[in-house]
């Protein structure tokens, strides 16, 4: 498989990546690409020929996923899925309606822009969001 830098959309709230990002970085075909974005419920945006997902999107959904304590997640094609011990131990293979609710959480992004060292001016903004805001002298509460 050759490798092509795959086509990306900047719309300011964040980029919409060809499908072939998954395809590259997964090492899979298309349409266990399509399957990838089904379970973690991403709908793709198709324009012209071609089609594409918010990145943001699946990254804070990964980013739930893989928080301490998760109960792990088989990918569509993985040779896991038919592990007895990982299905009993509730190892997910779709997105959960909390998980989506959590993903979506102002928190989240606070959570993910700590974890990767950005600025703590944007940690508070992400944080304070929809009238979280700490009174004087207390701390936020995660």
């Amino acid at each position: 498989m050759e490798f092509q830098i795959p086509k990306t959309f900047d719309f300011s709230s964040g980029d919409l990546v060809e499908l072939k990002y998954l395809c590259q970085t997964f090492g899979i075909k298309r349409r266990t690409a399509f399957l990838y974005l089904e379970a973690l419920r991403i709908n793709p945006v198709y324009i012209g020929k071609e089609v594409f997902f918010s990145l943001p999107t699946f990254n804070r959904v990964m980013f739930v996923l893989l928080a301490p304590g998760g109960k792990g997640f088989v990918f569509p094609g993985s040779l896991a899925k038919n592990n007895k011990k990982l299905r009993a131990a509730g190892c997910l293979t779709k997105v959960t309606d909390a998980i989506l609710e959590k993903a979506m959480k102002p928190e989240t992004l606070a959570e993910m822009a700590a974890a990767s060292g950005r600025d703590p001016a944007a940690v508070r903004k992400y944080a304070s969001y929809r009238g979280n805001k700490a009174k004087k002298g207390k701390a936020i509460d995660g």
